[in-house]
C-alpha cells in the first residue's frame, strides 16, 4: 500500500511531467540530444517550435548531401548515401496519381490528375494545398476547363482567345517548374511553364494563380519558354531565342527587371559539333547569383554517351564561355535550377562530391538507354559517370528523384 508520502511524491512527479515546458530544455542538453538523432529525426526536430529551431541552427551542421527518393506503388524510400542508410516510409499525404514537378529542400511540388497543385514535406508529411487552376487566373484572358470524366488521359484544357491546349499526363514529359520555400517563415513561391507557352506563378498570400504571358511581351516577339530557375527572390526565364529574362518577386507584385539584367542583350549561342545531339537544356543559378546554362549532350561516337556541358557569361566581355567548374564547393541537380553547397568531403561510393551533376533516367530518356541505374552522378572534371546501386520495390520499375534535405 502506498503511504501518504509515496502518493504525494507520485503526484508531484505527474505535475512536473504535465507542467514541464519541453521547449525550454537547457540549450546544451537539447543540442546534445538533437546532434545524436538520425538524419530524418534531426531535420524533423527543427519543426517542433521556434526555440528548438533556434538551438537546431547552432548544432554541428551535417553536410548538405543529395538524397534519393525511390517511389513505389504505395510507399517510398529515402536513400541517404551519407549514412549508407535507407529510410522506408509511406505515401500518406500524397494524392493518388500524383506527379513530381520540383523540389526545395525537404519539400516537393506535386500535381495530381485534376491539375491540383500542392506542396508536400517528405520528412514531416505536412501538406499545403495551392489554389485551384479552375479559380480565376489573374493577369490575362486564360482559363482552365477541367474534364469531369474519370479514367481519361485528358485532364482538361487551357483556353484563351487564340488557342486551346490539352492538358494530360504528358505534361510530365515536358514539365518545367520551380519551388522555393522558406521553412522558417512558410513563405513560398511556385512557378511553372505549360507547353512552353503559358507561365503561371503563385506566391504565398495569393488567392489565385497569375498568368505572365501578357506582361513579358512574349507573343509580340514570337517567343516561348524553355526553362526557368529561382534564387534570391528572382525568377530567371530562358526563352527560345536564347535570351534570359529576370522577374523580381521581392515586392508585393512581381516586376520584370530591365535595366539591371546583364543577360538581356546577350543571348546564349551554341552550335553542336559533329556527332553530338543536345538532349535537354537547363538553367541554374549559382550562390553568387550568376547564371549557368547546362546542356545535356549525347555523343554518337561513344554510343550516345551522356555528357554535360556548362556555360557561363563573362560579365566583362559579355561572351558566353564553357567552364570546367561549377564553383567553389558547389554541386547541382540537373533541372533543379540552383547550385548547392557540396559536402566537405566525398560521401560514400555513389560519386557524391564537389563538382558533380546529379541526374535521373527521365533526364536522358528516350534517347539514351539508362538500364544501368535509375540515376547517375556526372563528374564534371573527368566526364565520368558513377551509377549508384539500384534500389527497387520487388524488382519492379520505380521512379527516382534527387533532393537535398535541409537546403533552403
Amino acid at each position: 500500500m502506498d503511504t501518504p508520502n509515496g502518493l504525494m511524491r507520485e503526484e508531484e512527479r505527474r505535475n512536473v511531467s504535465e507542467n514541464h515546458d519541453w521547449s525550454k530544455l537547457c540549450p546544451d542538453l537539447l543540442r546534445s540530444i538533437l546532434e545524436s538523432l538520425n538524419s530524418i529525426d534531426f531535420h524533423r526536430a527543427k519543426t517542433v517550435c521556434s526555440d528548438w529551431y533556434s538551438i537546431w541552427k547552432t548544432c554541428v551542421k551535417r553536410p548538405l548531401c543529395p538524397w534519393r527518393i525511390i517511389y513505389g506503388k504505395n510507399s517510398l524510400m529515402l536513400v541517404n548515401p551519407g549514412e549508407d542508410k535507407i529510410y522506408e516510409g509511406t505515401n500518406v499525404g500524397l494524392s493518388k496519381d500524383s506527379y513530381y514537378m520540383a523540389s526545395s529542400g525537404n519539400w516537393l511540388l506535386m500535381v495530381d490528375s485534376h491539375l491540383d497543385f500542392y506542396i508536400f514535406d517528405l520528412l514531416t508529411c505536412e501538406r499545403i494545398d495551392l489554389p485551384s487552376m479552375e479559380s480565376s487566373i489573374r493577369g490575362g484572358n486564360v482559363r482552365f476547363e477541367r474534364n469531369r470524366e474519370h479514367g481519361v488521359s485528358e485532364w482538361g484544357h487551357f483556353v484563351d482567345p487564340c488557342r486551346k491546349d490539352r492538358v494530360g499526363k504528358d505534361i510530365m514529359c515536358r514539365r518545367s517548374a520551380v519551388l522555393w520555400i522558406d521553412e522558417r517563415t512558410g513563405d513560398d513561391v511556385v512557378v511553372w511553364i505549360f507547353n512552353n507557352h503559358y507561365l503561371f506563378s503563385y506566391k504565398k498570400g495569393d488567392d489565385s494563380w497569375w498568368n505572365w504571358n501578357d506582361h513579358l511581351n512574349m507573343e509580340s516577339l514570337n517567343l516561348s519558354f524553355l526553362d526557368l530557375a529561382y534564387r534570391n527572390s528572382k525568377l530567371y526565364l530562358y526563352t527560345t531565342n536564347g535570351h534570359i529574362k529576370i522577374v523580381d518577386f521581392s515586392g508585393n507584385d512581381p516586376i520584370e527587371v530591365i535595366e539591371k539584367n546583364p543577360y538581356r542583350e546577350h543571348p546564349f549561342p551554341y552550335f553542336t559539333n559533329k556527332g553530338e545531339r543536345i538532349c535537354k537544356t537547363r538553367m541554374a543559378i549559382q550562390r553568387s547569383g550568376e547564371v549557368f546554362i547546362i546542356l545535356n549532350v549525347l555523343e554518337l561516337i561513344s554510343k550516345w554517351k551522356p555528357l554535360f556541358y556548362i556555360f557561363k557569361m563573362n560579365l566583362e566581355s559579355n561572351i558566353w564561355e564553357r567552364v570546367e567548374s561549377i564553383g567553389d564547393d558547389e554541386v547541382l541537380i540537373f533541372g533543379h535550377g540552383v547550385t548547392i553547397r557540396a559536402p566537405v568531403q566525398d560521401v560514400g561510393d555513389d560519386g557524391i562530391k564537389s563538382g558533380s551533376i546529379y541526374f535521373v533516367r527521365d533526364d536522358l530518356w528516350p534517347i539514351c538507354d539508362c538500364s544501368v541505374s535509375n540515376c547517375g552522378v556526372f563528374d564534371l572534371a573527368t566526364s565520368i559517370i558513377k551509377w549508384p546501386k539500384e534500389v527497387s520495390f520487388n524488382n519492379r520499375y520505380v521512379k527516382t528523384q534527387w533532393f537535398v534535405p535541409g537546403f533552403a
